[in-house]
């Protein structure tokens, strides 16, 4: 098969048809620790923290809580709700009955009498990313939790500025097959591989995200998923590129360097996603699941069974 312009490229082609895999462990990673500053807001302005069903997260505020000043809204929802109001700790465990993208509403009350006398949290319920930490301060925060939060921002902006120098080098990078030369990606005679992924899991009738084919990739350093997906809902849908996961049986997790396209997918449309990732001479395959989220949203695509060439 000819080479294309580039490897997002060399991912064109999509065979296959749907049939039930053996399912393997989803997969969920917690975001770090977040500070957050109970603030005089107005109902309906509450801040939004991300939760996810068997997964744990702790509210740690720096003032002591009132008894029974804890509200957490419709509570038979939660496997765990744990309140330690002395000392100002609120330790959440949803359950696997809470929906996708539903939102409830935490309050709390303070107990010491000072302003705002009260705190409100919309939870809003994720597949695959959560916030295991919120340290929430009402009074002057410490010098510590600055510096904290300073560190935690510094290497954001490192990310988006490493992310931003390969984008600005790819535009400048030639395309073609001398692209693929100077990264590496074929050398002597080694090429790209593929593979159709067949079967595909059995997904159910009511899913609006359908994966119709899919193919796997394989160069040297780098391998790639591609999937045809149909959206069948009424709404568009967006992929959540920094949440994609593509986890092995044995709970390896391999490095994604890029999702394309960003762009929404149109509603009764069908659009190509790309997830490539890198992977390392030793890596000896095996079997893999691969989960993509909404950018905003409930909506996820998981496809179990991926192997590669």
């Amino acid at each position: 098969m000819p080479v294309l312009p580039t490897t997002r490229l060399l991912l064109a082609l999509l065979a296959g048809a749907p049939d039930p895999v053996p399912s393997v462990a989803e997969t969920w990673e917690a975001v770090g620790a977040r500070h957050l500053e109970a603030r005089m807001d107005p109902v309906g302005q509450e801040q939004r923290v991300r939760i996810s069903p068997h997964h744990t997260t702790t509210f740690v505020f720096n003032a002591p809580l009132l008894p029974g000043g804890v509200v957490v809204e419709e509570h038979a929802l939660f496997r765990v709700v744990s309140r330690d109001e002395a000392h100002g700790l609120v330790t959440l465990l949803p359950s696997g009955e809470l929906p996708l993208g539903k939102e409830l509403r935490l309050t709390v009350r303070f107990a010491d009498g000072a302003l705002p006398s009260s705190a409100s949290f919309r939870l809003v319920v994720g597949a695959t990313r959560a916030e295991s930490q919120v340290n929430v301060y009402r009074q002057p925060r410490s010098e510590e939790s600055y510096q904290e939060e300073t560190r935690q921002e510094h290497e954001r902006a490192e990310r988006c500025e490493v992310e931003l120098a390969r984008v600005e080098a790819e535009q400048r990078h030639p395309g073609g097959l001398v692209g693929l030369l100077e990264d590496g990606l074929v050398v002597e005679n080694q090429g790209v591989e593929a593979r159709d992924i067949w079967p595909l899991t059995q997904q159910r009738p009511d899913e609006v995200l359908r994966v119709k084919r899919a193919h796997s990739y394989r160069a040297r350093g780098r391998w790639a998923v591609a999937l045809e997906v149909e959206n069948k809902g009424a709404q568009p849908w967006t992929v959540d590129g920094e949440g994609a996961r593509l986890v092995s049986t044995t709970g390896a997790r391999l490095r994604v360097l890029r999702v394309w396209p960003l762009e929404p997918m149109a509603p009764r449309g069908r659009s190509r996603v790309t997830v490539e990732v890198e992977a390392e001479v030793e890596e000896t395959g095996g079997t893999y699941l691969l989960q993509l989220g909404e950018a905003v949203g409930p909506r996820t695509i998981t496809l179990r069974g991926v192997t590669f060439p």
